[in-house]
């Protein structure tokens, strides 16, 4: 590109200030980074602006000449063990030096050929080279244009709801799945190292040698307050996956709620966590409780892989699980402990082990139960009991409702309205709070998007407990077995529009048809047809016309605009 810019790499058109980002093309990029315009690679790619500057290197915007796009360009620079003159390339090493830099440089070039390796994650940032140059190392990895994951949290008003969280995170847990099974860690897990790209997906970056990653090591450590975990702040600490388990959460805790967990370094002499109680009404239990086992000071009582991770991001605790990590972890923050510092009992009685034990116990939270209830009965409402003011009976009216002060609540009834309904009808509520279970489950007579279950059930009198009821709903995605529609002489588009917002996946053939029109559905394929039930997922395939067969090879007016027809 002629009027390539240093600062974004894109077209200047000329300009002297960069239209697009406003960068001088008289900057000068002063020592010890590479000069503006530096060619590396045998000239493939171009050197911009840096970007950012660690213990071990330095990030500069790049141009790859070949593939003519934008790139991050890392440079092995490490601190006080290299030096490099003024417009000058090659970088100089003391001979006494000269032993530790090339250990080192070979620990950052293993890093970036690992990263290299393991191929394209639509999670990870993906590295497209690694060479030696200037007597030194550079990793070339792919450039976005993107959003820092903490602007992403603030532009969503501070914090993230767990619905919107949980598809944000769950690829990216996928990929650290894959990535330990590899032998690969990070452990720099946090919001600095998370970008969030223009269609919405999040990636990791930030990928180094460990030996910046924990004090006491031959470089200037680079932690992150509220991530980096207690054992990186020790000499003799053993980095492992639970390590960065601990950065994974606390990144979730920061999107969740819109502050870091406290320092793990402080954290070694209390390691309790404050959370707000109007988050933690909002928040799912079990979400809760994994953030605690994830988030535990002592290693050995984290939790110790991602696969397990996304099993108790998804799966029910038990009782036991939730007194003893909860209690230890998860307080709920008062204005009392905002005001003085001092972690002190709330309303909600050591926090979230009574939000969410007296919530499980009392409240009847039948999601945390429902597939394996083991105190089943225990808390049931006596059959035998009379009706009166203090005795529940389930022989009431359909709008009779206990008194606010009465040990007894009767659940509302959710079934058929949204999930946006029913937030706004319990919005206002003192007496119950509502979550929304993270599957759904088909219904034969709740339509697709409304509330098909709720536990406890509606109208089910249960005890209220000190911090009132939970009741957990679960949203239908319709019957199990779907009708076909009539697609005869429907127009392609709209047609597989149709049978998309039905659940099934569409495919499509192309035929010459002297009736049906050119982009219009012939019919369904195979042995289907308009009618039949097929069940929900299933991959359908319609035949769409070419209209009429054309006379001759060089007629070229039956062509019709797909991008599924072989194209001459």
């Amino acid at each position: 590109m002629a009027n390539l810019c240093y600062g974004c790499m894109k077209d200047t058109h000329g300009e002297h200030e960069c239209p697009h980002c406003g960068f001088s093309q008289d900057t000068v990029q002063a020592s010890p980074f590479l000069p503006l315009g530096t060619k590396l690679e045998n000239g493939r790619y171009t050197v911009g602006k840096v970007l950012d500057n660690r213990s071990d290197s330095a990030r500069y915007i790049g141009y790859d000449n070949k593939k003519e796009k934008a790139v991050s360009i890392r440079e092995f620079l490490p601190k006080d063990l290299f030096s490099r003159s003024e417009n000058s390339l090659v970088v100089t090493v003391e001979k006494a030096n000269i032993k530790k830099f090339n250990e080192l440089k070979q620990q950052f070039i293993d890093v970036g050929n690992q990263i290299k390796e393991i191929g394209s994650y639509d999670n990870l940032v993906e590295v497209e080279g690694v060479f030696q140059d200037n007597n030194t190392a550079y990793i070339v990895s792919d450039y976005h244009e993107v959003i820092p994951f903490g602007e992403y949290v603030q532009r969503s008003g501070g914090k993230l709801e767990w619905e919107v969280a949980r598809p944000l995170i769950k690829p990216l847990l996928e990929s650290l799945i894959n990535l330990t099974e590899k032998g690969i860690n990070h452990f720099a897990i946090c919001p600095a190292n998370l970008v969030v790209t223009p269609d919405g997906k999040i990636k990791l970056t930030g990928f180094a040698p460990a030996n910046i990653r924990q004090v006491g090591k031959e470089l200037p450590p680079q932690l992150f307050s509220g991530c980096s975990a207690p054992e990186q702040y020790e000499e003799d600490g053993v980095l492992d996956t639970s390590t960065d388990i601990y950065g994974f959460c606390a990144t979730l805790f920061f999107a969740l709620t819109g502050k870091l967990p406290a320092d793990a370094a402080k954290r070694l002499d209390d390691g309790r966590l404050l959370m707000s109680a109007s988050v933690a009404k909002k928040l799912p239990p079990f979400v809760i409780t994994t953030l605690a086992k994830g988030l535990q000071v002592n290693k050995e009582e984290r939790i110790a892989s991602f696969s397990s991770l996304a099993e108790q991001l998804s799966a029910t605790p038990t009782v036991q699980a939730m007194q003893n990590e909860i209690s230890k972890t998860i307080e709920v923050e008062t204005p009392e402990t905002q005001e003085n510092g001092k972690r002190k009992l709330s309303n909600f009685k050591m926090g979230v082990i009574s939000m969410v034990v007296a919530l499980v116990v009392f409240g009847g939270l039948g999601y945390l139960w429902y597939s394996n209830y083991p105190l089943d009965g225990m808390f049931n409402v006596n059959d035998q009991a009379t009706e009166n003011a203090s005795s529940p009976s389930e022989n009431l009216s359909d709008d009779f409702t206990y008194p606010a002060d009465s040990e007894y609540f009767r659940v509302p009834d959710f079934i058929g309205k949204t999930w946006d309904q029913a937030k706004e009808i319990a919005a206002n509520s003192t007496e119950y709070a509502i979550y929304k279970n993270v599957e759904t489950e088909f219904s034969d007579t709740v339509p697709q998007g409304q509330i098909c279950k709720q536990t406890p059930d509606a109208k089910k009198t249960v005890m209220r407990g000190n911090d009132g009821v939970s009741i957990t709903c679960t949203i239908s995605k319709g019957a199990q077995y779907r009708t076909l529609p009539k697609v005869q002489n429907i127009n392609k588009d709209t047609a597989t529009s149709t049978l998309v917002k039905e659940g099934f996946v569409v495919n499509s053939t192309l035929s010459y048809n002297d009736t049906v029109p050119a982009g219009s559905v012939i019919s369904y394929s195979g042995n289907t047809k308009e009618g039949d039930k097929l069940e929900y997922g299933s991959t359908v395939t319609i035949n769409v016309s070419l209209g009429k067969k054309p006379e001759s090879a060089t007629d070229k007016s039956f062509y019709y605009s797909d991008p599924t027809r072989p194209q001459t």
